[in-house]
């Protein structure tokens, strides 16, 4: 059965997707996250199970499985 997005009322897609996340200040990344995502607007949701573990690993933070460098850019005074 294929999901309505709650924002724009498009299909959504069974992907497995990059998330990004602030936890107390860091920047965490799961990789391989099942969501659904809208085709249209992007709009994103996940299951309450995959939800649940995501803030498992976030409380718990154990070692992660590698480090990234990110670029980081100030846009308030580009306006």
């Amino acid at each position: 059965m294929i999901m309505e997005c709650p924002v724009c009322h498009n299909d959504m897609d069974n992907k497995n997707i990059r998330h990004f996340q602030e936890w107390k200040g860091r920047y965490v990344i799961f990789e391989n996250v099942p969501a659904s995502v809208c085709s249209v607007c992007k709009e994103t949701l996940f299951a309450g199970n995959i939800v649940d573990k995501i803030n498992e690993t976030l409380w718990s933070m154990p070692k992660s499985l590698k480090k990234e460098t990110v670029d980081v850019y100030e846009l308030s005074g580009s306006f």
